[in-house]
């Protein structure tokens, strides 16, 4: 597997992937171009590590696309519009739940906090972003602590006994990241620093480089039918 402690992207890079990637979803409807996306994103995932990920999403993709092409031509009526607009929407849009979970898992929040202190973005979006990014990866900690208790007491899973405890975790957590947000100065008004340095880097560059290529590519299949 490739050595990925070199190869560090740019938030901003990041971002731009997941931004271009789901424009490209919306741009083309050609069954092999939402293959090449979903391979290229889940050849991102495996070479940083995240394997057993891919696989996961590699699976759920072919079950969409076996239940749009073999179950759905023999439903009719609300049946197959149901169905066919649940496994359709989803397989679109997989793509962009790869690199949202590429980009959660590996992206620190001070990274996070200070590009986003780069995009000169107001303070009422600045703080609201850090607390989600943060709580984020507490959702299955959490969700591991509730299903534990759940069978340490002999309670089965249910929608109630999952959903209440869960919601009232996530605000008892999100105060709690809200008031260490605010003792870390992020309300400050006056000029940040950070310890993180945002810049662009050598992967940065041919990263924008290939992709404004490539999207320029698309829009030129695009108006000449191709795609």
């Amino acid at each position: 597997m490739m050595d990925t402690r070199e190869v560090k992207f740019d938030l901003r890079t990041k971002l731009m992937l997941l931004l271009v990637v789901n424009l490209f979803l919306l741009l083309s409807h050609a069954l092999i171009f939402e293959l090449v996306l979903v391979f290229v994103c889940l050849l991102l995932i495996t070479i940083y590590g995240q394997t057993k990920s891919a696989l996961h999403f590699l699976t759920a993709f072919f079950i969409m696309l076996g239940i749009e092409q073999l179950a759905t031509p023999h439903m009719n009526g609300f049946a197959f519009t149901l169905v066919s607009f649940l496994v359709v929407s989803l397989r679109k849009f997989l793509p962009c739940f790869i690199l949202g979970k590429w980009i959660l898992t590996k992206t620190e929040v001070s990274e996070f906090v200070a590009v986003m202190w780069k995009l000169k973005l107001p303070q009422t979006a600045i703080i609201p972003l850090s607390v989600i990014f943060r709580y984020f990866p507490t959702i299955k900690e959490e969700w591991t602590s509730i299903r534990a208790a759940m069978k340490m007491r002999g309670i089965h899973v249910s929608l109630e006994h999952i959903m209440v405890p869960l919601l009232m975790s996530a605000v008892n957590v999100s105060e709690e990241l809200s008031a260490a947000a605010l003792c870390r100065g992020l309300d400050n008004p006056g000029v940040h620093t950070s310890l993180v340095q945002v810049k662009f880097g050598h992967h940065d560059i041919a990263v924008w480089v290939i992709t404004g290529v490539l999207a320029i590519l698309t829009l030129i299949m695009k108006g000449v039918g191709i795609l």
